[in-house]
């Protein structure tokens, strides 16, 4: 094998030269959220040519916060362990074991050293600002980028990209009329960025321009083809601001239509909507109990899972709801069980992890005083389970919605 440096003189160990533009066409279809980029990451992997394309896809398991992909992340692992890699290709195997070892600030110091090396290495800025956004440190998570920046020129074809990213931590940072201005200019750069796109949802979320927030939407999603689940979330976002405007009929149509048909793939994130979106009409009034019964099926498979404390409390909400004895008890103990362990993850099960589970079976089951003196306990912390403030929202309303 030999090394070889990309466009961006980031070296890569490599059978050929030709190898990068396989690799790169990887990381295109990964930037624009498209569908098919698994598949394409497999067949590079497949051809055993350059160790960072199954390190990569060891990061896209990883993301998919999952225990029932813990052995192709390990097998992913178990062949970096043998491989020919430089220096940058070692520290981004370090992060990668870290994290799944689920030391997850540690995985991000080798990534922000590594970016110190190489501020133009795409793969490290984006996983580390991934790591970031979990870790609920807005403020964090927007220097990694900035820090980057000038290492980054305008002509680059990234260079939207790595816009799009700043606007979502300037937006995380309560810095709007910036993400604003940054968001726009990303999407201009490049419309295929769909995170842009997020960013500038979360702005008009933020600054209650409900209709603002519909018309960039009816305007984007037609750019947004070919994508993965990701692109439920924006319809999430649509969602949200019809509830705001009280339409509640079209927000459970979008549910209906959108958010329900994405649980068959049983991907974090949609549940994470599905759930959240729910728990939110039934406050404005509408129930729906055999909405929240699909949703429970598919959490109950996941009530045990250690992967993010977010996901997690999101999983046990349609238990809670339903008023599922069994997974409520398996839920609560995992979240017990959790904060004893000295992994990242677990000291925030500690300090605000089970403290939520608790406010979420409360509330379910009616005891509202009691789980919302609870959320107002921890009102400061909840930041510390990541996700964006949007989605966090919900703990605040549920706490206003029941004092």
């Amino acid at each position: 094998m030999q090394t070889v440096d990309d466009v961006r003189g980031v070296p890569y160990t490599v059978d050929y030269a030709q190898d990068l533009e396989a690799f790169a066409q990887v990381m295109d279809a990964y930037l624009a959220s498209k569908a098919d980029t698994m598949d394409k990451l497999d067949s590079l992997v497949a051809q055993n040519v350059m160790p960072m394309a199954t390190c990569f896809r060891g990061y896209l398991l990883k993301m998919g916060c999952s225990p029932a992909l813990n052995n192709a992340i390990q097998k992913c692992l178990d062949q970096l362990q043998t491989a020919e890699l430089n220096d940058r290709e070692r520290a981004h195997v370090a992060a990668l074991n870290t994290w799944f070892r689920h030391q997850n600030d540690e995985a991000l110091k080798h990534l922000e050293v590594l970016l110190e090396h190489y501020p133009r290495d795409m793969l490290a800025l984006r996983v580390a600002h991934h790591l970031h956004f979990y870790m609920g440190d807005a403020k964090a998570m927007t220097a990694s980028v900035e820090r980057r920046l000038p290492a980054w020129s305008e002509d680059d074809p990234y260079f939207g990209y790595v816009l799009g990213m700043q606007s979502f931590g300037l937006e995380e940072s309560a810095e709007y009329r910036e993400a604003s201005l940054v968001g726009r200019r990303a999407c201009e750069l490049n419309p295929d960025d769909i995170w842009a796109g997020h960013a500038m949802a979360h702005v008009f979320q933020m600054d209650s321009r409900w209709l603002d927030g519909l018309n960039w939407m009816d305007t984007m999603l037609p750019q947004w083809t070919d994508t993965n689940n990701f692109l439920r979330h924006l319809h999430w976002h649509k969602a949200l601001y019809h509830i705001r405007r009280m339409e509640l009929d079209v927000a459970l149509a979008v549910y209906d239509d959108v958010l329900e048909p994405g649980l068959q793939d049983d991907f974090y994130l949609d549940t994470c909507n599905a759930a959240s979106l729910l728990w939110r009409l039934n406050m404005q009034g509408l129930e729906t109990p055999d909405r929240w019964q699909k949703i429970h099926d598919l959490s109950v498979h996941h009530i045990e899972d250690g992967e993010l404390v977010f996901c997690s409390l999101h999983y046990l909400m349609a238990p809670a709801v339903l008023n599922d004895q069994q997974a409520i008890k398996q839920g609560l103990a995992n979240f017990e069980s959790w904060r004893q362990q000295s992994t990242h993850q677990g000291q925030v099960a500690n300090k605000v992890g089970v403290t939520l589970a608790n406010a979420i079976v409360d509330l379910a089951s009616g005891r509202s005083e009691l789980g919302a003196s609870a959320l107002a306990k921890v009102r400061g912390d909840v930041k510390l389970i990541g996700g964006s403030w949007a989605q966090r929202q919900l703990f605040k309303d549920l706490q206003a919605h029941h004092q």
